[in-house]
């Protein structure tokens, strides 16, 4: 099973298949070698007992991390990552500290986007996955998309450093973020460096058991 097979797999056990669009349009590329994606969700209707806010991420399509708004912490989810060499020492309460600010932005983006829609109830969804692949060629690729309700809304052209808004309710997003050029420039060095580099030592540390499940 491939990085995004094993993806899919991690998303239905943790009930968040519904990112479909989202992930057809990163995965099934050939030529992955090493994939990392972060994936977040934010519910209005999450149900009794579940958390309406959910953080995770994936290397090769294995979970090795996760945050909710129940217990609202990020926590390793697999054994390499525990390792001392693995990660700094403010690691996870740096990633919490991002999964608390994450958490805050959907709430309110939440009810942004019910507005925009003119929808007054109901049960609507925001998610948003972004990440870094490295090809078989040596090549990197980086991408960052949001779905509002099951649908592409905006994704980011980290080439151009320009916003794509898939439909009209996305416009008022995309011109927001273009004029704020720190937020874009930020956004691109992650993708193009961060991320990779992320990705290349998460590979070093979980080799074992990810080749195991490659």
């Amino acid at each position: 099973m491939g990085p995004c097979g094993a993806l899919r797999r991690g998303l239905l056990g943790l009930g968040l298949l519904g990112l479909g669009l989202l992930l057809g349009a990163v995965c099934g590329a050939a030529g992955e070698l090493h994939t990392m994606r972060y994936i977040s969700t934010a519910m209005t209707d999450p149900g009794s007992g579940q958390p309406w806010f959910a953080y995770v991420g994936y290397v090769d399509g294995e979970l090795f991390m996760q945050y909710d708004s129940n217990t609202r912490r990020f926590v390793p989810r697999t054994e390499w990552v525990k390792a001392a060499a693995a990660v700094d020492p403010e690691y996870w309460e740096w990633n919490t500290r991002n999964g608390q600010g994450q958490e805050q932005v959907d709430r309110v983006d939440l009810v942004t986007l019910q507005r925009r829609y003119n929808q007054s109830g109901g049960s609507h969804t925001i998610q948003w996955m972004y990440g870094c692949d490295i090809l078989e060629d040596g090549t990197m690729r980086g991408y960052s998309q949001d779905a509002y309700d099951g649908r592409d809304f905006i994704a980011f052209d980290k080439d151009t450093m320009t916003f794509t808004a898939a439909v009209p309710e996305a416009v008022p997003t995309k011109r927001k973020w273009e004029e704020d050029r720190t937020f874009v420039e930020a956004r691109r060095q992650y993708l193009e460096e961060t991320c990779v580099e992320w990705l290349q030592r998460y590979v070093e540390y979980g080799k074992a058991e990810l080749d195991r499940r490659g």
